[in-house]
């Protein structure tokens, strides 16, 4: 395979095609070049018997017919014995000099390192002919799958960058919503970046999920400084890593850690807003939690690792007794109390107070201990809550089978929270003003949502008040005329309906207000997001773009426009208009 690493990325596949071919192209010119020279010295004798040389037009027209085998005869003269004789000397030169240059062609086309080249050069094509808005994820771990096929489910095309070439070839077999081009290349490389999309007018994120920090971040600081307008998520699995990223304007930072410590703590204080916050911030195949109060008794963690570390410190903040076991305890960032062993034997559980715990957290970084800890820990007290951190998706159906309480997936709440923040930019406001609202305010817009659909995370869709992307709205804005949220709830063709929709939030100017009431009077610049059953905010745009709609939502009044309706109306041979004696519109 080619090494890009240190392949400039300035060079062409024609120079290297060049490069290669120079020796057979060399033999292949020299070749002719001697046999046409040969054919202009040997003498000849025209029709008349008159001495005559060939011209050097006419000697390379000889050689080409015969260098390529195809044969022609003798012209424009017979030949003499002589030139017959420099004829076949010509004819195994040139043939010989087209079999080493074909067989140097055909080499250098089976070659991996030309192959490659040859490769990338086309998806980088492909890549600058795109033409519609394109992910750029770097990354195709568990992570980067979910987010890739996530975002070609929403019909965004993607361009995937890996190192290791067997994931990249694994696409040609997945069912994707839309097209995918993948790069064998190391992110890490801005070149390759660049190569990628970087800098194309069409890319509309960068989302640097590998599991090196350090490449992340380098991507990270890569596409800012390359595309000051792409939006850039990155994954951090450090506090250090994740305060660098930002302090190079990185868009959106996750930290799975800090993730899953927040939502623990969110379902020991507020469980409902825990099972919002979750249910929004979990990707597309995610359900609706189980509402479930967290026990306030002893709790045991087990492994004290990044994840461990955090969860321990986290309880241990919200007043929780915590229990400590780790197979080394006598490091001196162990808490004082820490109990040696994994937890998956059940002398270790019994001597940390299995019998008299409220919950469990096998934290370690093995999948298969964390399943053990579980086991052994229900088998000694199935009273117990269990929580457990699953470190890597092929172990997924296991997990499932244990049935725990709670359960941490680093890549399910990394690309759950990216695509989050992908699905519109006011989520990060909402998200940040519903946890200010506490507890009940998400049981309430809960309960809303729910009433719209099932356990699936909600639709979301975020629009702007303005000439541009709601004409209709604005000029009654600037006409004077209300327009209200309820209004936009309302569905255009049938306004005793409501759409199945709710208003999240409208952001005006650097203010924002969650879950604004119906009677709430829109303005010029508001930003509002709708959340709630999939394709109903398409009819939203009616409302937004229509004179008509809004009208026909605003006052009830249905003006038919059409000129034979109005022809009909103004004969008497149509109802009025609805509020006008007319028919209620159903």
């Amino acid at each position: 395979m080619i090494d890009l690493k240190a392949t400039p990325a300035t060079e062409s596949l024609l120079f290297l095609f060049f490069r290669r071919m120079r020796v057979p192209l060399v033999v292949l010119i020299s070749a002719y070049a001697i046999a046409t020279l040969g054919f202009t010295l040997v003498p000849g004798v025209d029709d008349e018997g008159n001495p005559w040389r060939m011209t050097l037009f006419e000697a390379f027209y000889v050689v080409s017919y015969t260098g390529s085998t195809i044969g022609f005869g003798e012209v424009p003269y017979e030949f003499t014995a002589a030139q017959r004789m420099w004829t076949i000397a010509s004819i195994y030169l040139t043939v010989v000099a087209w079999l080493f240059s074909i067989g140097s062609i055909i080499s250098l086309l089976q070659d991996p390192v030309y192959a490659r080249a040859l490769r990338q050069a086309r998806l980088a094509r492909s890549v600058r002919a795109m033409s519609q808005p394109f992910y750029l994820v770097c990354g195709y771990g568990d992570t980067g799958r979910m987010l890739t096929r996530a975002l070609t489910a929403r019909g965004h095309p993607v361009v995937l960058m890996e190192q290791k070439r067997e994931k990249i070839e694994t696409l040609a077999v997945e069912d994707l919503g839309a097209s995918v081009t993948g790069f064998a290349l190391d992110a890490r490389m801005p070149e390759h970046l660049v190569s990628a999309g970087l800098r194309s007018r069409w890319c509309a994120g960068v989302l640097a999920v590998t599991g090196d920090d350090q490449a992340n971040l380098k991507i990270a600081i890569s596409a800012r400084l390359l595309n000051h307008k792409v939006t850039v998520h990155a994954r951090a699995g450090s506090r250090e890593v994740a305060q660098n990223m930002r302090s190079f304007e990185t868009d959106h930072v996750v930290s799975p850690v800090d993730e899953y410590c927040r939502r623990l703590r969110l379902a020991l204080e507020q469980p409902d807003l825990y099972r919002l916050y979750h249910w929004m911030l979990s990707g597309p195949g995610a359900a609706l939690p189980k509402h479930l109060e967290l026990p306030r008794g002893p709790w045991i963690v087990c492994g004290f690792g990044r994840v461990g570390r955090a969860v321990w410190r986290t309880l241990t903040e919200a007043g929780i007794e915590t229990r400590l076991i780790d197979p080394h305890p006598d490091r001196e960032d162990r808490p004082d109390g820490t109990i040696r062993g994994t937890g998956t034997q059940a002398e270790t559980l019994e001597e940390a107070g299995i019998g008299t715990a409220a919950g469990i957290v096998a934290a370690t970084s093995d999948d298969a201990d964390n399943l053990s800890i579980l086991v052994t820990a229900e088998s000694l007290n199935p009273d117990l809550y269990l929580a457990a951190l699953e470190n890597g998706l092929s172990s997924h159906d296991l997990f499932e089978a244990a049935e725990p309480d709670f359960v941490a997936q680093p890549s399910t709440v990394t690309a759950g929270t990216m695509l989050g923040r992908i699905a519109s930019p006011l989520i990060g406001p909402f998200i940040d003003e519903l946890l200010k609202a506490g507890n009940e305010s998400a049981r309430d817009l809960l309960a809303c949502l729910l009433k719209h659909q099932d356990d699936r995370p909600p639709a979301l869709t975020a629009g702007r008040i303005s000439a541009n992307r709601s004409p209709a709205v604005a000029r009654a804005i600037e006409r004077g005329e209300a327009v209200t949220v309820g209004m936009l709830l309302t569905d255009p063709r049938d306004r005793e309906r409501r759409l199945p929709l709710e208003a999240l939030l409208i952001k005006r100017g650097d203010e924002n207000e969650l879950c604004p009431p119906d009677d709430r009077e829109l303005e010029l610049g508001d930003r509002l997001l709708l959340g709630g059953r999939r394709g109903a905010a398409r009819r939203v745009g009616s409302t937004l773009e229509n004179d008509h709609s809004l009208d026909y939502v605003r006052t009830g009044i249905d003006h038919q426009r059409g000129w034979v309706w109005r022809w009909l109306q103004k004969n008497g041979a149509a109802p009025a208009p609805e509020g006008h004696g007319g028919e209620p519109r159903g």
